[in-house]
């Protein structure tokens, strides 16, 4: 019997999508398949509107996908969309200053974290964040997660053209 690539079960799974949350699954799946996460999520900008909304979670009682909240239109926002920054932090240490909710990113077994901007066309689609045990996400690892910037911009132009974001 063989055994299905990630890449291959990824592409699967939006030939048969039929919610918003299974594209998130898809991606989710892939990035456990190929990097590793504990924490995955998913969430879509609007630019247009000011707003981003989370449009997937892999811990949906500790992150749930509701509401939207104001994008900053700061100079991390145009690093993130203009220079596609990738924010890797991999201790709790390095994610102090970051995260105004670490003691629940702690809480569920988590120290490191990639945040990863998915931008097409000169605009943030939305970001793509990793989070798994502290020192996780190793140079190599890193690298693993870039690789999946293509497939997310596949989601999002999903969700775009399917779902209200």
């Amino acid at each position: 019997m063989t055994q299905t690539s990630p890449q291959i079960a990824f592409a699967d799974a939006l030939a048969t999508y039929r919610t918003e949350r299974d594209v998130g699954v898809a991606l989710h799946r892939l990035a456990e398949a190929t990097v590793g996460v504990k924490l995955f999520t998913m969430t879509a900008d609007n630019p247009a509107g000011g707003y981003v909304r989370r449009v997937y979670s892999s811990d949906e009682t500790a992150y749930p996908v509701l509401g939207t909240k104001p994008i900053v239109f700061d100079e991390t926002y145009r690093k993130m969309t203009e220079e596609r920054f990738v924010y890797v932090a991999n201790s709790v240490e390095a994610m102090r200053a970051d995260f105004p909710d670490l003691d629940l990113i702690v809480s569920l077994g988590c120290g490191s974290a990639i945040n990863m901007p998915i931008v097409a066309g000169g605009e943030m689609l939305g970001s793509v964040n990793l989070l798994h045990e502290e020192g996780w996400y190793t140079p190599e690892r890193v690298e693993a997660a870039r690789l999946l910037t293509v497939p997310a911009i596949a989601c999002f132009l999903i969700l775009r053209s399917r779902f209200t974001i």
